[in-house]
């Protein structure tokens, strides 16, 4: 009896404590819907539920392509104000012998409170978890820097080309013409013919009155993202055509798009 006492008060020290049913059923839902954002490629929605402090790594990583996911535990801390969750996840890498099959990977994905709301966020100190190929980046992103997957500062791996398609990417119009006065604007079509993921990039070049914004920075395989480009009309016109200029990370690709104003 004295053995079962002291270690039923050994367990009570360590157990981790039990967060509220609402705080975590609040905390389940939002990782169910960031993670199923993830795995239908819709990064710009998944992006509303990512800390501020994170939000420019998870824009300038490549995101990796996640097939489906399961929540194996939740530990919370700070009063439940921060957890950490213990995701399995079938992913594909872009690792030769491992194409096409999805690769069972645990990894842990850390939340916190902010405007009362759970929201995703990396530690890059903390979130670099071991594996059979080395450092994995947090779930949802590449590395930052070093370790066995691709980051911001480190290139992609390379992607071969398909033989009639070997700049990789298709546009459906090199070009668009908006009014010069009065608001309009117009979309870009970029196609992905290979059987690879394509990650893009965009730069903008900033002029006052329009907008230029992709609906996805990754392109899966046989699918499309759109580039739209809008007129405020109170554009100051320039003397030569806005040049708008998409990177293929992978191979550092460039496809610019002309913008020119015409009544």
């Amino acid at each position: 009896m004295l053995f079962a006492l002291v270690a039923a008060a050994t367990f009570a020290q360590t157990a981790p404590p039990q967060a509220p049913p609402e705080v975590d059923a609040a905390l389940r839902a939002r990782i169910t819907q960031f993670y199923q954002f993830e795995v239908d490629g819709k990064y710009s929605q998944a992006l509303q539920l990512v800390a501020d402090d994170t939000k420019d790594l998870f824009v300038g990583s490549s995101k990796p392509t996640y097939q489906s996911f399961t929540i194996q535990s939740i530990r919370y801390s700070d009063d439940y104000s921060k957890a950490e969750a213990m995701l399995m996840v079938n992913r594909l890498l872009p690792i030769q012998g491992f194409m096409g099959h999805p690769l069972p990977t645990k990894m842990t994905s850390r939340w916190k409170l902010e405007n009362g709301q759970w929201c995703y966020y990396v530690d890059p100190q903390k979130d670099l978890p071991a594996t059979p190929f080395g450092a994995f980046a947090p779930p949802g992103m590449a590395l930052p820097n070093g370790g066995g997957m691709p980051g911001p500062s480190r290139p992609l791996p390379p992607m071969p080309a398909t033989p009639a398609n070997p700049s990789l990417l298709i546009v459906d119009k090199p070009s668009v013409q908006l009014k010069a006065s009065g608001p309009s604007a117009a979309q870009v079509a970029i196609s992905n013919p290979t059987t690879w993921n394509v990650g893009i990039s965009l730069s903008d070049p900033k002029v006052a009155g329009l907008t230029v914004k992709l609906d996805s920075l990754m392109v899966r395989p046989g699918q499309r993202a759109i580039l739209s480009i809008a007129s405020s009309g109170g554009i100051q016109i320039p003397k030569t055509p806005i040049t708008i200029v998409l990177t293929v990370r992978q191979t550092n690709q460039t496809i610019p798009i002309k913008v020119t104003f015409a009544d």
